[in-house]
Order: structure tokens, then C-alpha cells, then sequence
């Protein structure tokens, strides 16, 4: 286990699923392949999970699909630094308020990321986490009109309803969710996120991802 982290009171939650053919990267299968849209989402998987552990800032809990064998996170080289739960809701909104919200019953501030921008670093959870000093959410925005990491001291259902989620909306909904509740928030630097053909050219700027691109 991790000891001696800077921020005990701070829980990175990463959202991931098990690399199965078929279920993950569905929208690049058309411009790779099952077999190569699979493998890159492994390689984002590991990299997720080891850039978060080797930061080394707080604990770290892995929010699986249900479908996901626990199993197979289990038998990862790391796995003794991070904790498994499965995720709950009917939507990508209801689960991410209810990881939020069950991290926040133990700690004071929760970070939450997924596996699909490779680009977040030490230096960008950081800020999350001192951003969080002063507004009651953090989050990146993508270029895609989402986000890819959120972070809050504190959660309602409402600034997860009615999301339209995977679309260019995203972002400009949850800022009118947050203004609406009374919710202060700060933004950190635009990321770029890889769900379609069109996002692969993002990964030149990653070396370990630059095979991928064609």
C-alpha cells in the first residue's frame, strides 16, 4: 500500500472496464480494428492506473463496470495500491455521483478520471486537489465539449441530471447544472480525450501511444 501520501484526505477514484474485445473503444473499432482498439485501451488502462499510483498523492480506489471481473483487476501487478468497487447507476451521471458521493462519506475531497486521456499528469491532479481547497467542484474540460476529471468536497444528484453524455454538450450543461445549485467551481487546463478516429492524432504528443496513430 501507498504510504506517506501528501494528501491522506484527498481519494482518486479511477472509472475503468475490462479490456474485452468488442466492449471497449467501440467508436475506433471502425478505424482500428477489435483487436488494436482493445489493445489500445489496455495500454490506456495500465497507464491510467500507474500514472495515478506512481504520483503517489492519496489513496486510489478503481470503479469497475459491472460486467468487469474483479478477478482481473485483482491480478494486476499493482493491485495491492489500489482498492476495487463496482460502479452503480443507470447512467454514466448516476455513477459517477454515486462514487463521488461514497468517496466524500470518508474523505473530504474525491478526484475522479477516466481512462481515456492519456495526457493528465502529477502536475494536473494537483491542482485538482488545491482547486478543491476553494470551490465545491474541479474540472477539466475536453475539447470534445466533456470533461475528463471532476473532482468536489461535495455532491447533489442534480449536477449529474440530465447530462446529455458523449456529446459536445456536456460541459456547457454541467457548468448551468452547477450555477443553478449554487455550486462554485474551478476549471483547469482543456485536455483532449480519444473516443474517435479524429481524436487518434492527439496521440503524437504521447510517445508511448504514437503506434497507434496512422
Amino acid at each position: 500500500m501507498i504510504v506517506n501520501i501528501p494528501y491522506p484526505d484527498t481519494l482518486f477514484i479511477i472509472f475503468a472496464r475490462e479490456p474485452v474485445p468488442g466492449q471497449v473503444k467501440t467508436r475506433l473499432i471502425p478505424a482500428l480494428g477489435i483487436e488494436k482498439a482493445t489493445e489500445l485501451y489496455g495500454q490506456f488502462l495500465d497507464h491510467t492506473i500507474n500514472n495515478v499510483i506512481t504520483a503517489a498523492l492519496s489513496p486510489v480506489n478503481l470503479y469497475i463496470t459491472p460486467e468487469s471481473r474483479t478477478t482481473y483487476f485483482a491480478q494486476m501487478s499493482n493491485a495491492d495500491q489500489f482498492k476495487i468497487s463496482v460502479q452503480v447507476g443507470h447512467d454514466l451521471g448516476a455513477r459517477m455521483y454515486n462514487a463521488l458521493a461514497s468517496g466524500l462519506e470518508q474523505y473530504s475531497k474525491v478526484i475522479l478520471i477516466g481512462t481515456d486521456c492519456p495526457f493528465l499528469n502529477k502536475d494536473d491532479f494537483k491542482q485538482a486537489i488545491t482547486a478543491l481547497d476553494a470551490h465545491d467542484m474541479v474540472f477539466s474540460p475536453a475539447k470534445d465539449g466533456g470533461y475528463v476529471l471532476v473532482g468536489a468536497t461535495k455532491v447533489i444528484p442534480d449536477i449529474f441530471n440530465n447530462i446529455e453524455w458523449g456529446t459536445e454538450n456536456v460541459m456547457k450543461q454541467s457548468r448551468t447544472a452547477l450555477s443553478c445549485n449554487n455550486f462554485t467551481w474551478q476549471e483547469l487546463a482543456e485536455q483532449c480525450d480519444i473516443d474517435v478516429k479524429d481524436d487518434l492524432k492527439y496521440l503524437s504528443l504521447h510517445a508511448e501511444f504514437k503506434r497507434f496513430i496512422f
